[in-house]
C-alpha cells in the first residue's frame, strides 16, 4: 500500500511539474514538505527568540564555527546570536553580529506566510523549481556572490574589531593579518 502511495505521489509530481500545477489532486504530494517547514522553521523561530544561542552552546567542549577553525568568519557567522537578538528587538546588536539576519528573517516570514496560504487555499501559488532553473551561469553568478558575501564579512569583522567572530590563532588570520 505505501508503495502504491509512492507511485502515485511520484507520478502526481511529475505530471504537476509538466502542467503547472494546474490540476488539483496533484496538490497533496506537496503538502507533507510545506507543513514541515511551517512547523519547523516556527518551532526554530521560537527557541531562538528565548533561548541565547551563547548560553546554550556554552556546554560545548570547542567553538562550533568555522571561524574557530579558519581565523575568519564565514558568512554565517553570528547569524545565531544575531537572529536572536533580532527577535528580542535589538536591531543594533543583531546588525553587529550579523546584518544577513534582517534579509534571512524577511525570506523565512514570507516562506511561512506563503505556504500558509497555498495549505489554506489548497494550492501550489508559486514554484521555485519553474523560477529557479540550475545552469553553469547561475552557478557560477551564486558562487561569486557568495565569494563576494564572505570577503565583504570577513572586511566588517576585521575592520571593526569583532574579537568575538576572529580567531588569531586560526590559519587564515595569520595569513591575512600580517
Amino acid at each position: 500500500m505505501n508503495r502504491l502511495a509512492n507511485e502515485n505521489c511520484a507520478d502526481a509530481y511529475s505530471r504537476n511539474n509538466a502542467t503547472l500545477g494546474q490540476e488539483s489532486h496533484c496538490y497533496p504530494c506537496r503538502l507533507g514538505p510545506r507543513f514541515a517547514f511551517i512547523v519547523s522553521a516556527s518551532a526554530a523561530l521560537l527557541f531562538l527568540r528565548y533561548v541565547d544561542p551563547v548560553v546554550a552552546g556554552s556546554w560545548l567542549p570547542f567553538h562550533p564555527s568555522c571561524g574557530a577553525i579558519t581565523g575568519l568568519p564565514c558568512i554565517f557567522c553570528g547569524m545565531m546570536r544575531s537572529l536572536h537578538l533580532l527577535l528580542n528587538g535589538d536591531f543594533i546588536g543583531a546588525i553587529y553580529f550579523n546584518w544577513l539576519a534582517f534579509p534571512f528573517l524577511g525570506a523565512i516570514i514570507f516562506l511561512l506566510a506563503l505556504f500558509a496560504m497555498e495549505i489554506a487555499k489548497g494550492r501550489v501559488i508559486w514554484r521555485l523549481s519553474m523560477i529557479l532553473r540550475v545552469t553553469r551561469s547561475r552557478l557560477t553568478v551564486f558562487g561569486l556572490s557568495l565569494l563576494l558575501l564572505w570577503t565583504l564579512q570577513t572586511y566588517l569583522a576585521v575592520s571593526q574589531h569583532k574579537h568575538e567572530l576572529l580567531n588569531s590563532h586560526g590559519p587564515l588570520y595569520a595569513l591575512f593579518m600580517r
